[in-house]
């Protein structure tokens, strides 16, 4: 039972991942819409993270390893790219675009995820293998339902929403540039979580670094007090959502999930995002249910189940050849 558990545990653990963060990003568009400063909302919301995730470290890590200033500079690098550059860049987006479309661009990292793991030789292509065209074939099927999810619509009108062209070009381009961020900050985790495994404190580690430095950009952009003032409201319970569950919660376990599984694996559940967004979309915003809609998720899904099965029978034939697929290091 413990073996099958610990088989099961990273799968659940990303499904989790994913409904966190597709809850997230609906309910951040809602409040960011109505005129609050995303970088202000940010800082209070990775101050808090940075005290709850800090507090368990304190409580469950007491025996963490030592720090060095190179590992506080890799953890600088890690709060830089994946969360001070992704997650700023992808909030401001929601300004100009809707999150399903937001959504939409983050399942492009399973595929910057692939191509760099393949560079770095974390991952092997193997397409002479079964498993290895699986994977391939995964992928693309998973990338092409986000495609179709995306454009298939009876409107256009619902991707853009009641901007122009040139804001949503804008949003698009920022959610493409944060979603590369954020697949290289995936790629960093393994060696570094390796060189210091102590992924809690790491987390907490990680987000002070992030508070101060969105702090820096808050206070450039978002310089008058009004900005910085808070509404008890859904902008609150929001903060504390994020801090808890998004920037704690999620953080910490994909950490684990990557240490365990790889950067590949963690980057081939961003499809199911994509899916609970749209449902979330429905039930809490009340939008239309297309046609591209089913079938883009159907894809999604469907592609995924291909990956992870390839990607298991990878695993039982490398475990078979006492061969170990990812020794190599990026640091």
């Amino acid at each position: 039972m413990g073996t099958s558990t610990g088989r099961i545990a990273p799968h659940a653990g990303m499904v989790i991942v994913q409904l966190i963060s597709a809850t997230y990003v609906v309910v951040s568009r809602v409040i960011l819409i109505e005129g609050i400063s995303s970088t202000v909302f940010l800082v209070y919301q990775f101050a808090l993270a940075t005290i709850i995730t800090g507090s368990m470290a304190f409580i469950f890590e007491r025996d963490r390893p030592p720090l060095s200033i190179s590992i506080l500079g890799w953890i600088f690098i890690l709060a830089l790219t994946g969360v001070t550059l992704s997650q700023n860049l992808l909030s401001a987006s929601l300004y100009y675009i809707s999150s399903a479309l937001e959504s939409s661009v983050i399942n492009m990292v399973p595929v910057f995820i692939y191509i760099l793991s393949i560079i770095s030789r974390q991952e092997k292509l193997e397409i002479n293998t079964l498993w290895g065209k699986g994977k391939l074939c995964g992928t693309l099927v998973s990338v092409s339902g986000a495609f179709t999810l995306m454009l298939w619509k009876e409107s256009a009108v619902d991707l853009v929403s009641t901007t122009g062209w040139g804001e949503w070009a804008l949003g698009l381009a920022m959610v493409v540039v944060g979603v590369v961020a954020f697949s290289a900050w995936i790629m960093l985790l393994r060696p570094v979580t390796r060189r210091y495994p102590a992924e809690t404190s790491m987390t907490a580690i990680m987000l002070f670094f992030a508070m101060l430095q969105t702090t820096v950009v808050a206070a450039i952009s978002s310089h008058k007090a009004s900005q910085w003032r808070l509404k008890w409201d859904l902008e609150l319970v929001n903060i504390l959502y994020g801090a808890v569950f998004y920037s704690g919660l999620s953080n910490l376990i994909t950490m684990w999930c990557a240490s365990k599984k790889g950067p590949v694996f963690v980057a081939s559940f961003a499809p199911l995002s994509l899916v609970f967004t749209s449902i979330l979309e429905i039930i809490l915003l009340g939008e239309a249910l297309h046609i591209g809609s089913i079938v883009g998720s159907i894809m999604i899904i469907g592609g995924l189940y291909i990956y992870l099965w390839s990607k298991s029978k990878e695993e039982m034939h490398h475990l078979m050849e006492g061969d170990d697929a990812f020794t190599s290091s990026l640091i």
